[in-house]
């Protein structure tokens, strides 16, 4: 079920102050979605491939004590990178354990869109009983090594992230949207940089910043005012393994260009104020499709801001 009304609602509603301790939980409010068919050609001159950008799927909680070194560690990833070359999302399962949120919370980050993604084939391993093995994250949906998990500790994010940067890319993404009139159009472009006959998806998500609210901390501290960021509010495509990529054509040639629209219409108020979508980002990766394979691998991320540039 859709809950991008959610997202955006998150972006101007989290600030507005608390409601005398309780936790708030938005309705689910569905947008008015529509995908239009696959634009597609060819150009003759085929562009260099981009370097690599790397997804990172980070599985935290509220209530995860160990988490916001985590935080450090993947803000630290960020900072050391070209914008864009790291794109983290947030995945707050909704499961109890360390994904429940402190009682000082105001808001619940736990979302159905995480749970399906980290309750998959993808992340198999990460099954209930691993709720409470926060935090953990996946690198570019690869394992360290052959044969090994996808759902990573930390102590080998760092690592794995550094081999993954300098992945030979065989496709070009980009992303943009805009809102006009209520309505958020995202624009995907897929350009092949080489010949391939491997099926491909692509997966789009919504992503907030700046959401300040109650954190656990080691030691029973919980800090109040903490500000959490790259949560995901909603998968724009099917959950979990996206939308497919001219899954009629067995070759996509160098140089054949697919562009996707999709297109959101943003409600004006919600609740306690107005939407303000402009604390949002929009992420989109393009990835291998198989729901039981152990090739779950992101060949390239790219990130834009809800509002445009």
């Amino acid at each position: 079920m859709k809950k991008l009304v959610i997202a955006l609602s998150y972006c101007g509603l989290l600030f507005l102050g608390s409601c005398n301790g309780c936790k708030e939980v938005p309705p689910a409010i569905n947008f008015g979605s529509s995908k239009a068919k696959d634009t597609t050609y060819v150009v003759n001159s085929v562009p260099a491939a981009q370097t690599h950008n790397v997804l990172i799927e980070e599985f935290t909680g509220e209530g995860c004590s160990n988490c916001p070194d985590a935080h450090t560690l993947l803000d630290g990833l960020v900072a050391a990178h070209a914008h864009g070359a790291i794109n983290v999302i947030s995945l707050y399962q909704n499961a109890e354990g360390l994904s429940k949120p402190p009682d000082e919370a105001h808001f619940d980050l736990r979302n159905e869109d995480a749970s399906a993604i980290s309750g998959s084939t993808i992340y198999s391993t990460n099954a209930d009983a691993n709720y409470n093995l926060l935090p953990g994250a996946g690198i570019d949906r690869v394992p360290v090594t052959s044969g090994t998990s996808t759902w990573l500790l930390r102590t080998s994010w760092t690592g794995l992230v550094n081999t993954r940067l300098t992945t030979a890319n065989t496709i070009n993404l980009d992303v943009s949207s805009t809102v006009t009139g209520g309505v958020a159009t995202i624009i995907v472009n897929v350009t092949y940089t080489a010949a391939t006959s491997t099926q491909q998806n692509l997966s789009i998500a919504i992503v907030e910043d700046s959401i300040v609210d109650a954190q656990e901390k080691p030691f029973g501290e919980v800090d109040t005012m903490y500000e959490f960021n790259g949560v995901l509010v909603d998968m724009v495509t099917p959950v979990p393994f996206g939308d497919p990529i001219l899954e009629s054509m067995a070759t996509k040639e160098a140089g054949r260009v697919v562009q996707r629209v999709y297109s959101y219409t943003i409600p004006t108020a919600f609740k306690k104020g107005i939407v303000m979508p402009a604390r949002c980002r929009v992420i989109a990766f393009v990835h291998a499709p198989a729901a039981s394979s152990p090739d779950f691998r992101v060949y390239q991320s790219q990130q834009t801001k809800l509002m445009g540039p």
